[in-house]
């Protein structure tokens, strides 16, 4: 076997276990990203090609959060907060020397890659119907969404699943005019886990950028017609036949969710959450923020003081805010320049899927600290640099590293 052949079975072999992301057990979720990273380095050594300028901005955010240690209070939470952004380096060195190479992936490579990592939320559904009824769980919708972030192993926070499901719904549009049948039935899967996960901000974001996918999708318009009234069905079913479902969006309309904090009310909890957070940035300093490794030492203060109902530590539920009490002005622009940056080349590229993923995640920011968790970062950064970018330009030839 020829060099370049080991090179490429080597960089698919670690692509298509990215795409078992989800059954992959915590503790090695990240292993196969990092051996991109690796991959990526001994490509550039001996190719000697890397999109500096875009590789210095996609990685600014990254050097921020570091400089901000010098000045962060709590040195030991600001490091592992360090770690868990370090994707943010790796990936984009990935992605910036790949990207430079005008790498090209084939069309079946792709709707394959898509069809495992869908297929593996199909599987992660069963998993937890299988754990239900060995652990003889009562089944309700309050208790689904705990098992998702309490099964051993491959455990996940309903909020980051729910984004995980929305991803792998906007894969299997990208491929729908391929195996229509099996796409189908995994957009259906994908629509029962982001409704099992009971994620308000996620859920009425997607149905949103849903109709945008559907709009700009290489479908017939029969298809989208089709589909389009499917969704409508399906958001009439979600709200007709599940109480509690139901209450968790009555929850955001009601007045009473923002007069009092209840910890039985997710709603008046984000209202309390979000109101220490505007305190504190007015008080902080507003250039260069308090230090990535003191946002929760600064909010828990407030919490202490104004809102002691809430018992425990909850992150500012807004990105944005967790940036700017982080690192500042400063922190924020390096942040947004990110996807400006993403933004730019969607547009150059002609690139309707990247455009609608960025919007997403801007979206998504408002509500949820999508950084905090590895898997959040993780899973952005690669449908952003590979799967609605480098995975989606055209190819006429399979994957070759020359």
């Amino acid at each position: 076997m020829s060099q370049m052949k080991k090179e490429s079975t080597f960089l698919n072999s670690i692509l298509y276990a990215i795409a078992f992301f989800i059954l992959l057990p915590n503790s090695i979720k990240e292993l196969p990203f990092v051996a991109l990273g690796l991959f990526s380095i001994i490509v550039f050594i001996k190719e000697r090609q890397i999109d500096t300028k875009a590789f210095i901005i996609l990685a600014l955010f990254f050097v921020v959060n570091l400089i901000s240690l010098l000045y962060s209070k709590d040195l030991p939470y600001g490091l592992k907060r360090i770690e868990g952004f370090l994707p943010l380096l790796y990936l984009a060195f990935s992605y910036c020397v790949f990207s430079k190479m005008e790498l090209r992936f084939d069309r079946k490579f792709v709707e394959k890659w898509i069809l495992i990592f869908n297929g593996s939320n199909f599987v992660f559904l069963i998993i937890v119907g299988f754990y239900f009824y060995y652990q003889s769980i009562p089944i309700s919708y309050n208790s689904i969404r705990t098992v998702f972030d309490e099964i051993p192993m491959i455990n996940m926070h309903p909020i980051y699943l729910s984004i995980t499901s929305v991803l792998g719904l906007m894969s299997c549009i990208y491929i729908f005019t391929k195996n229509q049948k099996m796409v189908a039935f995994l957009i259906i899967v994908n629509v029962v886990l982001l409704y099992l996960t009971g994620a308000r901000s996620t859920f009425i974001g997607f149905f949103i950028i849903f109709f945008m996918v559907l709009f700009f999708g290489r479908l017939s318009l029969k298809i989208k017609f089709m589909l389009g009234i499917i969704s409508c069905l399906i958001i009439y079913v979600l709200f007709g036949f599940n109480s509690d479902f139901k209450k968790r969006f009555r929850e955001m309309i009601i007045p009473v969710s923002y007069a009092v904090v209840n910890p039985n009310n997710s709603t008046s909890i984000r209202f309390a959450v979000w109101d220490c957070a505007l305190q504190k940035i007015k008080s902080s300093n507003h250039l260069i923020g308090n230090g990535v490794g003191d946002v929760p030492s600064i909010l828990q203060e407030c919490y202490d003081t104004q809102y002691p109902e809430l018992g425990k530590y909850y992150n500012s539920h807004n990105q944005y805010f967790s940036i700017i009490l982080g690192t500042g002005l400063i922190g924020l622009f390096s942040f947004m320049l990110f996807f400006v940056s993403l933004f730019s080349c969607a547009l150059k590229n002609k690139n309707k899927f990247l455009l609608v993923l960025i919007l997403f995640y801007l979206y998504i920011f408002n509500f949820e600290n999508v950084l905090e968790r590895k898997y959040g970062v993780l899973l952005m950064l690669f449908f952003l640099f590979f799967v609605f970018n480098i995975f989606t330009k055209p190819a006429n030839k399979p994957v070759e590293i020359v």
